[in-house]
């Protein structure tokens, strides 16, 4: 079926798009504490006890009683260990009788057993840790859509969370095509080349929170292309089938889809990355990406990403961005354009270098703090100029609420 939405959208009209169709699926399960890395929180997640439930020393030292110090420091030779005083170790709960805590540093035992102190306290629990100062009963510890990190895993455990409720990965299967292709880790035929976006891909769909899966590499055949995307409908939340969808003699992809579901987005208005597809096949959605790798990574990293997202969370994590100031000139284009930088700190702002939009090899283009500055079509951008630049893989603490 014909496409029902009738232009090329742009970034964010994509955006709304993918909201408008992805099917929020809600699903959750039980999973380990040790397995919650990166899990997204399905409900929140309350402590059920107070730590420390005593008050307990914030050092080692002695524990004292306040009292005694009103008038400064008292004689203390003649104190007995467990009547006047008591030695307290970090973290150890302190005696009923007992209230501040003097640092052991302060603290002078002579070889006759006399103790002798150097400092006096100067408040009453003076480095005394009081209960539910670290976890407090009832306090949320994790929200619903929180992302689970090692260090929230850390207070979960803490709180006595031996598993935790979290979102069901969905189901993503990815369909490398081409005739041109071969499997990596072998060698290359002259007139072939590598298919690699498989591995980028699976990378990609479990940072994102999915589950994934990919298929052979299928040959430029129509019904070849059909029984492989009929097949992963019915096993997937999200299929993702890649290249064929350009104009070229062996490009089937989106006449394939056509036949059998509705194409939402043919393509794109806005490079790299143009020749991005949206389609519904039986209510699985199934997002086409381009084939040479560089548009395959930006479309992931934007589109993917935020398919996955819905799928669990029902909701489009924000792109996270920062103000840096431009090292090079960005020429206005026809179309709109998500042009890459290299960002980097001087003096405590943020500069931006303009990539090349060719002559640069993969490895050259790689950088380890992607940055994308998004540029509508006709605009251009000066060097001196501050904009706006984005980190799509930047990791916020951002909770997701299913809206």
């Amino acid at each position: 079926m014909r496409d029902t939405y009738g232009t090329e959208p742009v970034r964010d009209e994509m955006f709304s798009i993918l909201e408008t169709y992805i099917p929020w699926k809600g699903r959750t399960e039980q999973v380990q504490i040790w397995d919650g890395d990166g899990r997204i929180v399905a409900e929140d997640l309350r402590a059920g006890y107070s730590l420390p439930n005593r008050p307990t020393s914030a050092f080692d030292g002695i524990a004292v009683r306040f009292s005694d110090f009103t008038s400064g420091i008292p004689e203390t030779s003649a104190w007995k260990g467990g009547t006047d005083y008591v030695f307290s170790n970090t973290g150890v709960a302190i005696p009923d009788a007992f209230d501040t805590v003097i640092a052991i540093e302060d603290v002078v035992m002579e070889a006759g057993g006399a103790l002798h102190l150097l400092s006096c306290p100067q408040t009453w629990g003076e480095y005394v840790t009081p209960v539910g100062s670290q976890i407090k009963k009832g306090e949320i510890l994790a929200h619903k859509g929180e992302m689970l990190h090692p260090a929230l895993l850390g207070v979960l455990a803490g709180a006595g969370y031996r598993s935790v409720p979290v979102y069901v990965r969905p189901r993503v299967l990815f369909l490398p095509t081409g005739d041109e292709l071969v499997p990596f880790g072998g060698g290359v035929p002259t007139g072939s080349n590598t298919e690699s976006n498989s591995v980028m891909l699976w990378a990609m769909i479990r940072r994102f929170g999915g589950q994934p899966s990919v298929s052979r590499i299928l040959e430029d055949d129509p019904d070849v292309i059909k029984d492989a995307l009929l097949c992963g409908i019915r096993q997937a939340d999200l299929v993702i089938i890649g290249a064929g969808s350009s104009k070229g003699s062996k490009d089937f992809t989106m006449d394939v889809l056509d036949s059998i579901g509705t194409v939402i987005v043919r393509e794109l208005g806005v490079a790299p990355g143009k020749h991005c597809s949206l389609t519904m096949v039986e209510g699985v959605p199934v997002m086409g990406i381009p084939g040479p790798p560089g548009g395959a990574q930006l479309i992931s990293e934007y589109y993917i990403k935020a398919a996955i997202e819905l799928l669990v969370t029902g909701k489009i994590r924000p792109v996270p961005w920062v103000s840096a100031v431009l090292d090079g000139d960005i020429p206005s284009r026809p179309i709109d354009f998500m042009q890459g930088m290299e960002l980097s700190v001087h003096k405590g702002i943020f500069h931006g270098v303009p990539w090349p939009v060719s002559g640069r090899t993969r490895a050259e283009c790689r950088n380890d703090l992607k940055a994308i500055c998004y540029c509508p079509k006709g605009r251009k951008f000066t060097k001196g100029e501050t904009v706006k630049v984005e980190l799509p893989l930047a990791e916020i603490p951002v909770r997701w609420q299913q809206v």
